[in-house]
């Protein structure tokens, strides 16, 4: 009798640790994807301000050719104005093609959140989505989707594109003001165009990489991406769980040296759906439900 009950025992362990394996994995995946969500997002924005940083060196190389027969500072107010009236048209530019799309960037990080959400109820048998099939996914994470109010999702992504905006606004406001700066100071004009830099992909390269007005552009539209998409994502699973019922939430960080000291101690914590704390900007953290 004791060998059946321990057989017993060993089994019910053996199947929670699976089931914990099972959550692990899906939340691990989950947030992969997101996070390679994230990074897709990243790239289209340094893309297109990559795109500016090249067009500011041709127009400054342009200038410089008109500046040849004379000292930089001496360069007529007329020259100047013509070229951060250039400066202005690029980084109107940028802000256009960052705004190419941004509904569609939302929507996917919802529907990226729904499918989260899908997969962890999945990982915890849930009667209703225990072994459930991919058609069955699809149309759960479909008819969630359909639920979401559209307001919200333009909310999401005007909000996204008012700081995005404002990163264009004082990308040309710094590019003119390193140029007028230069001017007064007698700086050359190979000078000043180290000044303004460029993008930075690397990221050895960028820790070396001294400051300049598009390292800081850069640094502002990577954070803006990763915790924008972190919000989206969050509001789809959000969402989902609502409309399943799920009551309270398990707060997951990423459990290493990078994990600060905010989110450190609520790992592990249970939260009310209602009460669950705001994640703050570039954060890595997620939630798993409770049954």
């Amino acid at each position: 009798m004791q060998n059946m009950a321990e057989h017993r025992i060993a089994e019910q362990t053996m199947a929670e640790t699976d089931q914990a394996k099972k959550i692990r994995l899906a939340v691990e995946g989950a947030v992969k994807q997101r996070d390679q969500y994230a990074a897709d997002r990243v790239d289209d924005l340094l893309k297109t301000l990559d795109e500016a940083a090249d067009d500011v060196a041709k127009q400054i190389a342009r200038f410089e050719k008109k500046a040849a027969l004379k000292q930089w500072q001496e360069l007529r107010l007329s020259i100047l104005k013509d070229l951060e009236g250039e400066i202005d048209d690029i980084a109107k530019e940028v802000k256009a093609k960052w705004k190419v799309g941004i509904h569609a960037n939302v929507e996917g990080a919802m529907k990226l959140g729904i499918e989260d959400g899908v997969g962890q109820l999945e990982a915890l048998e849930h009667p209703d989505f225990a072994g459930i099939s991919n058609k069955a996914r699809r149309a759960a994470i479909t008819k969630t989707f359909a639920t979401i109010d559209r307001a919200a999702i333009d909310f999401l992504a005007n909000y996204q594109l008012n700081l995005l905006g404002d990163v264009s606004t004082e990308l040309a406001a710094g590019i003119k003001r390193t140029i007028s700066q230069g001017v007064l100071t007698g700086k050359s004009i190979p000078e000043v165009a180290r000044d303004i830099g460029k993008v930075v992909k690397d990221p050895q390269a960028f820790k070396k990489a001294g400051k300049t007005i598009f390292k800081s552009a850069q640094q502002r539209a990577t954070l803006i991406a990763r915790t924008e998409t972190l919000r989206a994502h969050n509001e789809g699973r959000k969402v989902f769980y609502r409309e399943v019922g799920i009551k309270k939430v398990k707060w997951l960080t990423a459990n290493d040296e990078r994990t600060c000291p905010i989110c450190a101690p609520r790992d592990g914590v249970i939260y009310d759906m209602d009460k669950v704390p705001e994640e703050h900007p570039g954060g890595r953290c997620t939630v798993v439900a409770v049954l």
